[in-house]
C-alpha cells in the first residue's frame, strides 16, 4: 500500500481538468481495492500512514474515509480523527467533511478542531445533495457545535473570535451569537461597545440578534431558558433542512426569552 501511496497521491483534486481527474479516480479505485482485500492488514497500515502524512492533506481525508469503510468496529475512529485535521477544505468537497466530522462528533470525538477548520476557510460551502441545499459554513457549522457541551463550543468559538483569522473571527461572532449564552453574549456586546468587531460582522450580529426576537410571543407558551436550550440540543439527530429550521426556531424562542430578561 505504501508503494501505491506513492504513486496515486500527492495531488490537488483543483488542480485537475476532467480528464486528469477521471484518471486519478481510477488510480484511488485500485488503492482502496487494494486496502478491501484484507481489511485486517490494511487498517494498521492506513493508520500508521496517516499519523506520519504531513504533507499531502488530499490523502489524509481519502484514507479518513476508507478506514471508516472499513474500521466495522470502530477501532481506528482516533486515527480517523487525526487524519480529518490535516484536511485541506480547498481540496475535497464541504459535504463529505461535515459527515465526517459529524460522524466523529457522534462517536464523543472532540471535534472542535474540525468545526473551527470548517468556519476558518475562506470560501466554503456545504451542498446537502440529499435535500439539495446549500449551505454557509456558518450554518453547516452548527451541526457539529450542537454536538458539543456549551462550554467546550464557547471555548473554541471565543478563542477563534478573539485570536482566528478575519474568515474564522467573522464565522465564529455569528455562531456565537447564536449559542445565546451569557458569556459569549458578554463577549459579543463587549467587542460591540468598543467598536472591535469587523463592520459586516457588527451588521450581522446586529441583523440576527433584530430578526431572531422580533416575534411577540403573545400567543405561545413561555418556557424557561434550560428547557429550550436542551431541547435545541436534541434537534439536530441528522444532517437535513429540517433539523437546522428547528434549530433555528428554538434559537428564535431562546434569544427572544433572554431578551425579554435583560428589559
Amino acid at each position: 500500500m505504501a508503494t501505491l501511496k506513492k504513486e496515486y497521491y500527492g495531488f490537488k483534486p483543483n488542480t485537475l481538468n476532467d480528464k486528469q481527474t477521471d484518471a486519478k479516480s481510477a488510480q484511488l479505485d485500485k488503492f482502496w481495492d487494494l486496502a478491501k482485500t484484507d481489511p485486517a492488514a490494511a487498517l494498521p497500515c492506513l493508520k500508521e500512514m496517516v499519523l506520519a502524512e504531513n504533507n499531502d492533506p488530499y490523502f489524509c481525508f481519502d484514507a479518513a474515509t476508507l478506514i471508516l469503510t472499513l474500521d466495522k468496529k470502530e477501532e481506528y475512529l482516533d486515527a480517523v480523527l487525526a487524519s480529518v485535521k490535516k484536511t485541506d477544505l480547498n481540496n475535497i468537497q464541504g459535504e463529505p467533511y461535515l459527515n465526517v466530522s459529524f460522524l466523529l462528533g457522534n462517536k464523543g470525538k472532540d471535534i472542535a478542531p474540525l468545526a473551527e477548520k470548517l468556519i476558518s476557510t475562506p470560501k466554503v460551502h456545504v451542498y446537502l445533495a440529499m435535500h439539495a441545499i446549500d449551505l454557509s459554513a456558518i450554518d453547516a457549522s452548527l451541526f457539529l457545535y450542537n454536538l458539543m457541551s456549551i462550554k467546550a463550543a464557547e471555548d473554541n468559538l471565543i478563542g477563534i473570535t478573539e485570536n482566528g483569522t478575519p474568515t474564522g473571527k467573522h464565522n465564529a461572532a455569528v455562531v456565537l451569537n447564536l449559542l445565546s449564552t451569557d458569556r459569549g453574549d458578554s463577549l459579543l456586546n463587549k467587542l460591540l461597545a468598543e467598536n472591535k468587531l469587523a463592520d459586516s460582522t457588527k451588521a450581522f450580529v446586529l441583523h440576527d440578534r433584530k430578526e431572531f426576537t422580533k416575534g411577540d410571543g403573545k400567543d405561545k407558551e413561555v418556557r424557561d431558558e434550560a428547557t429550550i436550550r436542551n431541547e435545541r440540543t436534541k434537534t439536530i439527530t441528522g444532517l437535513s433542512d429540517e433539523s437546522i429550521e428547528r434549530y433555528f426556531a428554538l434559537t428564535a424562542e431562546l434569544m427572544s426569552v433572554r431578551y425579554k430578561k435583560k428589559k
